[in-house]
């Protein structure tokens, strides 16, 4: 961030932490809830993964027909720092984005808390056709664009580190998503870590894919929060309770394979195309894929972005990630739905506890 912003996020995150930790009384719903959520990178009005469904399918919307609420969705280009400006300056009361600016948020004093696991991203390597780079290894020396501060950031660099490469082995160019695709399509750079938006370089002949996160497994996925704002929560417990309530609906209707077409062309509306959702979610359930539970395995996972972002200096306080999460709203809503036994948890290296 420059100074100016910073200095905004700073300020902003301030005002809401004062806001936050003033206890209130349950009052009436508010007039209107405000979603905010990563736009795929392309900012459209529309967006993927929980959210996606929850906006289309009237998920949450239903749960307040009986009041004069009115949802707000926005679907940023900036994507996670995006989306921590805008709680920082008391413009989103629900987000859902990518761990690492999950983690920066809250280290920065974002007063918020984890409420469920929004489902995964897989990661995918592009390099410019005609290069010799087949694999992480290959990227040394090379000059490679993905957005810093994003959960690309804490997948690729993890990537890296278990293939012997640093960020000092690599020129990084710091680029959204929508100009890392125009930088690879011109020559400027040599590859691109993404999620499955850079398939669409792949059909048109101009990149190779040399990596996905899907030959290593859910540790290497990246992965992320539904969060809410303490202000929020603490002002409007009943509310709160029927967002989550939504947001479970929503992520049981995904896990149903009958649904598998309807939810990738819902997504398709955030300018990802179909065909390249087809290929990220291949050979996967989306019911596992999309688990949203706060187990072993999330809490491990936070961790390591926790144990990441200190290593790379991206922030300086530490984070209690389990005072951090939320438990309560996800019990209750699985209870009061019967879906305590829908989801299987897991353990911190990803396998189900059977």
């Amino acid at each position: 961030m420059d100074k100016i912003t910073r200095r905004s996020f700073t300020v902003g995150a301030a005002a809401l932490l004062a806001a936050g930790t003033t206890a209130r009384a349950a009052t009436d719903n508010p007039d209107t809830i405000r979603f905010g959520a990563f736009g795929a990178g392309f900012g459209q009005p529309y967006g993927v993964a929980t959210f996606g469904v929850a906006q289309a399918k009237d998920f949450i919307a239903n749960e307040f027909k009986d009041t004069p609420v009115k949802l707000e969705w926005t679907y940023l280009a900036g994507t996670g720092p995006a989306v921590n400006e805008g709680i920082a300056n008391g413009r989103i009361d629900f987000a859902q984005y990518g761990a690492l600016p999950n983690v920066i948020g809250r280290a920065n004093g974002l007063p918020t808390r984890v409420l469920l696991n929004y489902g995964p991203t897989t990661i995918f390597g592009a390099a410019r056709k005609g290069l010799p780079i087949h694999s992480i290894k290959d990227l040394k020396g090379r000059k490679v664009t993905f957005q810093k501060g994003t959960i690309l950031h804490w997948a690729f660099l993890r990537a890296a580190q278990a293939n012997g490469l640093t960020a000092k082995d690599l020129t990084i160019v710091d680029l959204k998503t929508a100009d890392q695709l125009a930088a690879l399509a011109a020559g400027s750079v040599d590859a691109s870590i993404g999620s499955s938006s850079v398939l669409s370089l792949r059909e048109k002949g101009i990149v190779d894919i040399f990596y996905t996160s899907k030959d290593i497994g859910p540790k290497a996925t990246g992965f992320g929060g539904i969060l809410v704002t303490d202000q929020f929560r603490e002002k409007y417990p009943d509310a709160t309770r029927r967002v989550v309530t939504g947001l479970l609906k929503a992520v049981a209707w995904i896990g149903d394979e009958a649904n598998r077409d309807e939810a990738l062309r819902i997504w398709t509306k955030s300018g990802t195309p179909y065909e390249a959702l087809q290929e990220e979610f291949r050979g996967q359930s989306l019911k596992e894929a999309f688990n949203p539970l706060v187990d072993e395995f999330l809490l491990a996972q936070f961790q390591d972005v926790v144990d990441f972002s200190k290593s790379e200096k991206l922030i300086r306080s530490d984070i209690d990630v389990k005072e951090w999460v939320l438990a309560a709203p996800i019990h209750e809503a699985l209870a009061s739905l019967k879906l305590e036994k829908f989801w299987t948890p897991r353990h911190a290296d990803g396998s189900p506890k059977v």
